[in-house]
């Protein structure tokens, strides 16, 4: 788990044990001169004291809180597989962008019977409405089709050591979350117009080795017939002339295949996985490297052969060097619609263009001869002007 801060100001053991209720003490010592596991209702009395010694800890240790423990225990199956692809799509984007992943342990499950996005247990996430009234959402590319979804979720995050970076982050799906059917992360470069789409998949174990089975003519075969469609119609688009639309690829599609798809609101790391790029699946899928002993459709480890690394298909996709080009990003909107329409929830990351640097007024004051000073008013008068 990536989630060790360092406290602004040392607080004493003694300090806290002091400051508990005297029916804690006992089972607080313990824990502390021994090791183990606090019981809830003590630590529950450690998290409220430390969070009225220091307020900053307040938002990292509300996780700790047994409310939320609960809710996240009342999570059926479907809503817990939905919520980890939701936040792999999140955590990947904030990656990409160079944001980091830190805010990702601020989520909290919102207490309603109808939830709809992972986001929406952020603190600062926006609803619909909300969204709707911001203008600089509305002129992003595509945003028409994101607009046509029921339940929409927005928040911008930016980077702590550098302000300039940021990313705007929407989820927009159709469908309550235990009915949803997965997400698909569509990141947008806005500096050099460029998107890639990355669908993820879930690899089971079997015989001691983890693999993918998939039919011919079932639903992910289907789904990659429909980003071949989309590619068709992106080809249709005159090539790019302009520097920055130079692509290694201008092929948007990747597949990422997850060792393991498992819930975890409390690590912001990304599952471990491989990348396929849509080119190199399609030429795996035609040959004969993967089919299993009986003829089979089978995806492994040990069969895939070349593949992309998280770090490689980050570094590859924060710089543009794959996706679309300028020209092409028009086809952005369809693309959004048909992951909505399929009952998926698409995650759609927009990496803010850096504003451009302040220009510095030069400051013009009049060349004075030896011992000469300004009045207050020729002062006043230049400043004015």
């Amino acid at each position: 788990m990536l989630s060790l801060d360092a406290l602004a100001h040392p607080i004493s053991f003694d300090r806290i044990v002091g400051s508990v209720p005297k029916k804690f003490r006992g089972p607080l010592k313990r824990v502390i001169e021994n090791g183990g596991v606090l019981p809830p209702k003590t630590l529950k009395a450690v998290v409220d004291v430390l969070s009225q010694m220091d307020p900053a800890l307040g938002t990292k240790l509300i996780r700790m809180s047994a409310s939320r423990a609960q809710l996240i225990a009342e999570l059926g199956e479907r809503e817990r597989e939905n919520l980890a692809i939701q936040k792999e799509t999140l955590s990947a984007a904030l990656e990409i962008a160079g944001v980091g992943t830190h805010d990702v342990l601020d989520w909290s499950p919102v207490a309603t019977s109808e939830r709809t996005s992972f986001l929406e247990g952020l603190p600062g996430a926006q609803v619909r409405e909300d969204v709707m009234l911001h203008a600089d959402l509305m002129s992003l590319p595509g945003f028409n089709a994101i607009l046509e979804a029921p339940h929409i979720a927005s928040r911008t995050f930016q980077s702590d050591t550098n302000s300039s970076v940021r990313v705007t982050i929407v989820m927009a799906n159709r469908l309550p979350l235990e009915q949803q059917t997965g997400a698909d992360l569509i990141y947008f470069n806005e500096k050099y117009r460029s998107f890639v789409m990355v669908q993820y998949k879930a690899l089971e174990k079997r015989d001691e080795e983890l693999e993918f089975r998939w039919l011919d003519g079932d639903q992910f075969s289907g789904e990659i017939e429909r980003m071949d469609q989309l590619l068709d119609e992106i080809a249709k688009i005159e090539a790019d002339k302009d520097p920055d639309g130079f692509r290694f690829s201008s092929n948007p599609f990747f597949l990422k295949f997850c060792s393991r798809i498992v819930f975890n609101p409390d690590d912001r790391g990304m599952f471990p996985g491989l990348y396929l790029p849509h080119g190199l699946w399609k030429v795996l899928a035609a040959s004969e490297r993967l089919k299993g002993p009986r003829g089979g459709n089978v995806l492994t480890y040990s069969n895939v052969g070349r593949r992309l690394s998280g770090t490689e298909f980050v570094s590859l996709v924060a710089g543009s060097w794959v996706g679309t080009t300028i020209t092409q990003s028009a086809a952005l909107e369809a693309l959004i619609r048909s992951v909505i329409e399929s009952g998926r929830t698409v995650t759609f990351a927009v990496k803010r263009d850096q504003p451009p640097d302040p220009v510095p007024v030069p400051d013009i004051l009049p060349v004075l001869d030896q011992g000469e000073e300004l009045t207050p008013e020729q002062v006043l008068v230049r400043v004015s002007n």
